[in-house]
C-alpha cells in the first residue's frame, strides 16, 4: 500500500498520529508543553499517517488543545482533589508519568493491548517515570478481566481519578454503559475525566477525515444524543464540561478561522461549543 493511500488501520494507529502530534506541538516556539519522548514514540509510522491525513493542521492543533486541557485537568485533581492515583485507559503512547510534576507517591496505572505497551516500554527503557508507574496489557472491553483489574487497583487506590483521553468514542453505547457501571462499582474511584463528541461532532469528524479512518478497522461511533447526561443513568454526575472550541481559543490554537468566527450569531456558538469537549465526571448516587 503506498503512502498517498495510507490508512490509519487499528486503533493502536491513532496512538502513533497523537504521539507525532505532540511532538509538532512540542517543536513550537510558543508550545503549550514539551513532551521530549513524543517523537521516538511516533517514529516513521506517525510521520507517514500525518502527511496523508486529511486538515492535519486542524487534527494537530486539536490534539495539542486536548492534551493541555487534559493535562490541566489532571494537575489540578492531583492537587485539589488529593488523588492518589490514576487510571489511563486506552493509554497508547502517552507519556504523562514521565512528563508532568505528579507527585512521586502517585501510582499512575497505564493500560492497552500488550502490543502498544511493549512498543513503548522498549524505546522509554532508559527513561524513569517520575511516579510510580504500572503498565498492564489489557483490553477495555474484556468484561472479566476488566473487573480484575479495577478491584486490584481498589486495593491500591483510596481516591483514584479514570481517564480514558481518545477512547469512549472508538466504543459503542454499550461498551461505554457497561465501562461506567465497573468504574462505579469500584468506590475508589472518584472521578473520571474524558472527552466526548455529540452527533454533529462526530459527523464533521468524520466528513473531515474521509476514508482514512474508514479504510482500516477503526471506527469512531460513540456520541450520544443526550452529552453528558449519558453517564449519570450509571452512577456518573458532570462537575465540569470545558468546550473544545472555546478552549482552543484560551490557548490561541484556534480550530476554524477567525472571519468564520466572526460572522456566527451567540446562539450559533453555543450550539457549536457544545459539539465537542472534555468532561469531568464525579461519582452520583443511582
Amino acid at each position: 500500500m503506498s503512502n498517498t493511500s495510507l490508512p490509519v488501520e487499528y486503533i493502536s494507529d491513532t496512538a502513533f498520529l497523537t504521539a507525532h502530534y505532540r511532538a509538532m506541538e512540542s517543536d513550537r516556539v510558543d508550545a503549550h508543553f514539551q513532551d521530549p519522548y513524543a517523537r521516538v514514540l511516533a517514529g516513521a509510522r506517525g510521520e507517514q499517517l500525518a502527511q496523508v491525513m486529511p486538515e492535519g493542521n486542524s487534527v494537530a492543533t486539536g490534539c495539542a488543545v486536548r492534551t493541555c486541557v487534559i493535562d490541566e485537568l489532571i494537575l489540578r485533581a492531583v492537587e485539589k482533589e488529593g488523588i492518589d492515583a490514576v487510571l489511563n485507559l486506552g493509554s497508547g503512547l502517552d507519556t504523562r508519568p514521565y512528563r508532568l510534576p505528579l507527585p512521586t507517591s502517585l501510582h499512575w496505572f497505564e493500560s492497552d493491548l500488550p502490543i502498544v505497551l511493549a512498543y513503548k516500554a522498549d524505546k522509554l527503557a532508559s527513561v524513569k517515570p517520575v511516579c510510580a508507574l504500572e503498565s498492564v496489557p489489557f483490553d477495555v472491553t474484556d468484561a472479566i478481566a476488566r473487573e480484575m483489574l479495577f478491584q486490584r487497583i481498589g486495593t491500591v487506590a483510596k481516591r483514584g481519578l479514570v481517564v480514558t483521553e481518545g477512547l469512549l468514542i472508538y466504543m459503542t453505547p454499550e461498551q461505554v454503559a457497561a465501562l461506567a457501571m465497573d468504574l462505579h462499582a469500584q468506590p475508589e474511584f472518584c472521578w473520571w475525566l474524558t472527552d466526548l463528541s455529540s452527533p454533529n461532532g462526530l459527523q464533521q469528524i468524520q466528513k473531515n477525515l474521509g476514508e482514512t479512518l474508514t479504510a482500516g478497522e477503526v471506527k469512531m461511533q460513540f456520541a450520544p444524543e443526550e452529552g453528558t447526561e449519558f453517564f449519570r443513568q450509571y452512577g456518573w454526575k458532570t462537575i465540569e464540561f470545558h468546550s473544545f472550541f472555546e478552549e482552543a481559543q484560551r490557548l490561541e490554537r484556534g480550530a476554524l478561522p477567525q472571519e468564520f468566527l466572526a460572522q456566527l450569531s451567540q446562539e450559533n456558538w453555543k450550539i457549536l461549543c457544545q459539539m465537542s469537549g472534555f468532561v469531568l465526571l464525579t461519582r452520583a448516587e443511582l
